[in-house]
């Protein structure tokens, strides 16, 4: 999703494919969660990669993201979770005719980032 341009990103990317669960902030009945895998992820935000078309710019959303253990040595927390904001949606190449459009999605973590880090037990 980067392109050749100025870098706004406020936190250092780690290129993580992990779990990530979604959904929109509504003030009626809560829409479910869903699930999306993320290419990146910084405690400033998270990106991620869909065939869905329903994110645009200044939606908000909930997420939560669960890093899988073989690749907490490279992300210092187990999982981060909080409101979000969509700051880019960037359609991505057609890969093949038959297959639908996918687009890249950046969110920006609010002020209420939740970040859970495991911590050994002490026996």
């Amino acid at each position: 999703m980067e392109r050749g341009g100025v870098e706004r990103r406020r936190g250092r990317r780690i290129m993580i494919e992990a779990p990530l669960l979604v959904r929109r902030v509504s003030e009626g009945e809560p829409e479910p969660f869903v699930e999306q895998m993320t290419k990146n992820i910084s405690l400033a935000g998270i990106c991620f990669e869909t065939s869905e078309g329903r994110y645009a710019v200044n939606d908000l959303l909930t997420a939560s993201v669960s890093i899988p253990e073989p690749q907490r040595r490279n992300f210092p927390f187990t999982r981060l979770a909080g409101r979000t904001r969509v700051v880019r949606v960037d359609p991505l190449p057609q890969q093949d005719a038959g297959v639908p459009r996918r687009c890249g999605v950046a969110l920006e973590f609010g002020d209420d980032l939740i970040a859970l880090t495991a911590t050994p037990l002490r026996g």
